[in-house]
């Protein structure tokens, strides 16, 4: 069954014992051990538990400065490209971008290694000693490839990891050699032998690379020098393992972690923490090149809240900058994007035993044990019933209304220049925006206890809309929400805010007019030329979305033509 209402979903969610998570469908992401995603039950409370201690406030502020310096970097290296210079830079897919800014985020971040965009320089004391491997541009001893190639081989190709089996893949190489001998055309590239060759050379790298890593975090643990309260997401699983008797003791944990599961927590975090928010990042440039009022909005608003801040990004204290933005029109637009485009589309479950659920109109319904059903993000956040909307899309008149449209004025508590209808068929929502007195998306549960009592994900903050709960679920809802929720939130508002600070993003319009005809064009013509290009991206994100494990543009891809503020050439279109 699928599930678009607010009120069972989040019936459902916070019934964790009641309603599981079917595991086997997760299998593609467990080949270097188990982990918190993979697990349920007393193993996936242990793997929470010990996993939530890296997730604080501190660990937040390391998110927040390497986010802010790799949204700088990305742009350095968009300038520097063949036919890009620093005014103006043709974007054709913003996505590897993103994806590659969101890796180096999490990799820093959470496991304490640098990764290098092409050009960029080491700093002196950048690394620690027996660090330098996984920073380097070229694979070094035993390895055959990159740690930064290997994790983006592995990202990209998980999918096969559920084709075939570890010892299936491990013949690849004399499978590849068999058929390319064979092959008529010439073309091995083309045979499916190639790319499990591929797969599997990732794997053996990877799982080495982890394995050297692990190694490393285990001397600085002996030796004193690990922060237990840092932003390192293997100390705490090292030091809860069996390897630490003492610790494993206090952590109060009836599992027994070794290095299948620190390893396999430590590729998961590596997989989420990079590819949801590498979609986010691109959607969001996508949408605000499409709805240019509202970037230019944002930007006023930027403007507005960094002049009280350092002139310089990386000094933007944390957390009252990352606050202040989140709170304002950034986190509406934030917000939006994920309302609409959710990395992750459905979120399975399945009943153990005989449920009873109240439907949104009060009438009881018993659902037998063994009921699979999905969490319909990209439906409940069109819900009508729960969104504040208008009866009309200002895009496609004919709609009823206008939720599939871009418009972060909807997350923003009485604003002048939107008025959404107050109906509701449902007595359980309204949509009349509520306040909620708490920070933009609050921390996290510190400890197992509220982690399981947590009602919802908990999105709003004084000055933004909040959805009822079951409502909004880009990080599924209840218990099992997504561990670095605020950890996403921190990197999305700092790589947000620095970008569209210095910078704007305008549809790629060259497939009709060339650059130079553009400029000597009047406001109707560019309004005729811009809205070929928004149809198009329209029709792209509205029928090119797809993916076996996320949502991203899997056929054409969404052109952006990025500029420094005052240099934009559809500046004065709505």
């Amino acid at each position: 069954m699928a599930n678009a209402s607010p009120t069972v979903i989040h019936q459902v969610a916070t019934r964790r014992t009641e309603w599981v998570k079917p595991i086997e469908h997760y299998s593609v992401v467990e080949h270097f051990g188990p982990n918190v995603l993979t697990t349920e039950g007393s193993t996936w409370r242990d793997h929470r538990r010990v996993s939530n201690a890296s997730f604080n406030e501190r660990s937040n502020a390391v998110v927040w400065k390497e986010s802010i310096h790799q949204a700088t970097a990305m742009a350095k290296a968009w300038e520097s490209r063949s036919g890009n210079n620093k005014e103006v830079m043709w974007i054709g897919d913003v996505y590897p971008d993103a994806a590659t800014t969101s890796l180096h985020i999490i990799s820093r971040s959470g496991f304490g290694v640098k990764l290098l965009w092409p050009g960029e320089e080491q700093v002196d004391g950048d690394l620690e000693d027996g660090y330098e491997k996984f920073s380097s541009h070229q694979a070094m001893g035993k390895h055959t490839m990159t740690f930064e190639e290997s994790l983006h081989t592995m990202l990209r190709d998980v999918i096969w990891m559920g084709v075939f089996s570890l010892s299936t893949l491990s013949m690849s190489l004399n499978e590849a050699a068999i058929e390319c001998s064979n092959a008529d055309n010439g073309e091995p590239e083309k045979l499916p032998f190639r790319r499990t060759k591929v797969v599997w050379e990732g794997y053996t790298n990877l799982n080495t690379y982890l394995h050297e890593l692990l190694d490393l975090k285990k001397a600085a643990i002996a030796a004193g020098l690990a922060e237990k309260d840092a932003l390192d997401l293997m100390v705490p699983l090292i030091t809860a393992s069996e390897s630490f008797p003492s610790d494993h003791n206090a952590a109060k944990i009836s599992t027994a972690i070794g290095t299948p599961q620190i390893l396999g927590n430590a590729f998961i975090f590596l997989f989420a923490g990079h590819e949801t928010t590498a979609n986010s990042i691109t959607f969001l440039l996508i949408f605000l090149a499409l709805n240019l009022p509202a970037q230019r909005r944002l930007q006023k608003t930027l403007d507005n809240l960094l002049s009280s801040l350092a002139s310089n990004p990386p000094d933007w204290p944390y957390p009252s900058a990352f606050n202040k933005l989140g709170n304002s029109y950034l986190g509406a637009c934030i917000n939006e994007q994920l309302r609409l485009i959710t990395s992750v589309a459905m979120i399975p479950k399945r009943s153990l035993s005989p449920q009873t659920l109240v439907l949104d109109d009060g009438k009881v319904v018993k659902v037998p044990a063994k009921t699979f059903q999905h969490f319909c993000a990209q439906s409940v956040h069109r819900n009508p019933n729960a969104w504040p909307h208008t009866k009309t899309s200002f895009r496609t008149p004919e709609k009823a209304n206008d939720l599939d449209d871009f418009i972060p004025e909807r997350w923003i508590l009485e604003d002048e220049t939107y008025h959404p209808s107050t109906s509701t068929s449902s007595p359980s929502h309204t949509t009349k925006p509520t306040p909620n007195t708490n920070d933009p998306l609050p921390g996290h549960a510190t400890t197992i206890e509220e982690l399981e009592s947590s009602s919802s994900l908990d999105i709003g903050s004084s000055t933004l809309f909040r959805p009822a709960p079951g409502a909004f679920i880009p990080f599924s809802d209840g218990p099992r929400a997504c561990l670095g929720r605020r950890f996403a939130m921190v990197e999305l508002v700092a790589v947000i805010a620095t970008l569209m600070r210095e910078y704007s993003v305008e549809l790629d319009t060259r497939e009709w007019v060339s650059e130079q005809d553009m400029r000597g064009m009047g406001k109707e013509e560019k309004e005729r030329v811009y809205g070929l290009a928004r149809d198009r991206a329209w029709k792209v994100l509205e029928k090119e979305l797809g993916g076996l494990i996320t949502l991203q543009c899997i056929g054409r891809k969404v052109g952006l033509r990025v500029c420094r503020r005052g240099g934009e050439m559809f500046g004065d279109l709505d």
